[in-house]
């Protein structure tokens, strides 16, 4: 499993599996949002089994779902009260990308931590 640290607080990765969430409760994951709709992908593991799983280890649970480039200013809005929370969020999409752009997006209106300037892939 690769995973991005774009913050103290903000992770980001393509998308996971069942096996993957007792991982980032593991490692200090408090959120765990999915940010890619179903069906995108022959294969894809359904949201709804990651978040059975994260529900039976009591790991909180979000769907913020939207198609590549289509963030709306309710999507921002609601990762920024996420974000509010102070909890460590893993989010999870096909590639990362779109997650990286709503939190690029939603970070800038909160006068967030700045990126790593290094990348931090695990």
């Amino acid at each position: 499993m690769q995973y991005e640290q774009l913050t103290s607080q903000v992770s980001v990765s393509g998308q996971i599996t069942v096996d993957d969430v007792q991982k980032f409760k593991d490692m200090g994951v408090e959120l765990l949002v999915c940010n890619r709709p179903d069906d995108e992908d022959v294969g894809q593991t359904p949201c709804s089994e990651i978040e059975l799983e994260a529900i039976r280890i009591g790991l909180p649970f979000k769907m913020l779902a939207f198609s590549s480039y289509q963030i709306t200013a309710d999507d921002r809005d609601e990762f920024v009260k996420l974000i509010e929370t102070r909890k460590r969020i893993h989010c999870y999409c096909r590639s990362g990308s779109r997650s990286k752009r709503l939190w690029r997006e939603a970070n800038s209106l909160v006068g967030g931590e700045a990126q790593y300037e290094e990348s931090c892939v695990k």
